[in-house]
């Protein structure tokens, strides 16, 4: 086996890059995804327990 048979070729370390930055991409959507959804239960509790307590949403 010759040494440079081990060196990864320009084109597989660019596929390996790419893949891994379209892993991060999506860890970073289903991230942000997982943010605005725990904000948007948090807004729903805290509505239902001013109307618990009586408060105008509106005002």
């Amino acid at each position: 086996m010759d040494a440079f048979d081990q060196i990864p070729s320009p084109h597989e370390i660019d596929a390996r890059d790419a893949s891994q930055r379209e892993a991060e991409t999506v860890a970073l959507w289903l991230a942000l995804d997982a943010d605005r959804r725990s904000r948007d239960e948090r807004t729903e509790r805290l509505r239902a327990m001013r109307l618990i307590g009586g408060e105008d949403d509106a005002g």
